[in-house]
């Protein structure tokens, strides 16, 4: 899909100031930021890497899952995880 239609909107400097940390708190442009939270989504914060690094190990663990039921509960853990942490939410 083309984007080809622009919106402009005009804020305070302090707004703008606040807009743009917050983008940058989501490791998203100002622009990508204002765009999702207008569309209903919450912006997630950039996860520290030690977020990373469990999810990394919890796939491991999977990987080596004694059991089909094990590796069940480990992939919905990881489907949590990533949903709460990493994609924005719906408001």
């Amino acid at each position: 899909m083309e984007k080809d239609m622009r919106i402009a909107v005009r804020v305070t400097a302090m707004e703008k100031e606040k807009i743009q940390a917050k983008a940058r708190k989501c490791g998203l442009s100002t622009t990508e930021y204002v765009k999702q939270r207008a569309l209903g989504y919450e912006p997630r914060a950039v996860p520290p890497d030690a977020l990373f690094t469990c999810l990394e190990r919890l796939g491991e663990l999977a990987d080596k899952a004694s059991s089909p039921e094990l590796d069940e509960e480990i992939g919905v853990m990881l489907k949590q995880i990533t949903a709460e942490f990493l994609l924005p939410g719906k408001g």
